[in-house]
C-alpha cells in the first residue's frame, strides 16, 4: 500500500515538473499563430468569421494549457520590476481571455462574435501579438535558462 502512495507522489512530482518546464514554451505558439493569421488577414482581407474551427480548437487546447500554467506558476516567475508584473498580468488576461472567447465560439458553433474586429484591428493585433510573443520568449529564457 505504501508503494502505491509513493508511486502516486512520484508521478505527481514528475507531472508538476513537466508542466512547469513546458507551459512557457507552449505559450509562445498562440502568439506565433496569431501573428501569422492577422498578417495573412492584412494581405488577403478574408472575413475573420471564415477561419476554420480547427483554429478555435488549437487556441482552446494550446492556449488553455499555457494560460493555466501562467496562473498556477505566477509565484515562481522571476519578475524584474513592476512593469514586468503588469505585462505578465496583461499576458494572462489576453491568453486566457482568448481561450474563453474561442471556447465560446466552439460552444455556439459560430464565429459571428468575431465580427466586432474590423480589418484595421489586424494592424494592431499583429503588433501586440509580436510584443506578447517577444515577452514570452524572454520569459522562457528567464525560467529555463539556456537549456532551450
Amino acid at each position: 500500500m505504501a508503494a502505491k502512495g509513493t508511486d502516486l507522489q512520484l508521478f505527481r512530482q514528475f507531472m508538476s515538473s513537466f508542466y512547469f518546464k513546458t507551459f512557457a514554451r507552449v505559450a509562445l505558439l498562440p502568439y506565433i499563430g496569431g501573428t501569422v493569421i492577422h498578417f495573412l488577414r492584412l494581405i488577403y482581407n478574408f472575413p475573420i468569421a471564415d477561419i476554420p474551427f480547427a483554429v478555435d480548437w488549437l487556441v482552446v487546447i494550446i492556449g488553455g494549457y499555457a494560460g493555466i500554467g501562467l496562473i498556477i506558476y505566477a509565484n515562481r516567475i522571476p519578475f524584474q520590476n513592476l512593469l514586468d508584473k503588469f505585462i505578465y498580468g496583461l499576458l494572462i488576461f489576453h491568453l486566457d481571455g482568448s481561450v474563453i472567447l474561442h471556447a465560446y465560439i466552439l460552444w455556439v458553433g459560430s464565429h459571428e462574435v468575431l465580427n466586432v474586429f474590423s480589418y484595421s484591428y489586424s494592424f494592431f493585433a499583429v503588433a501586440y501579438f509580436m510584443g506578447f510573443g517577444y515577452y514570452v520568449l524572454r520569459l522562457k529564457k528567464r525560467l529555463y535558462g539556456q537549456q532551450q
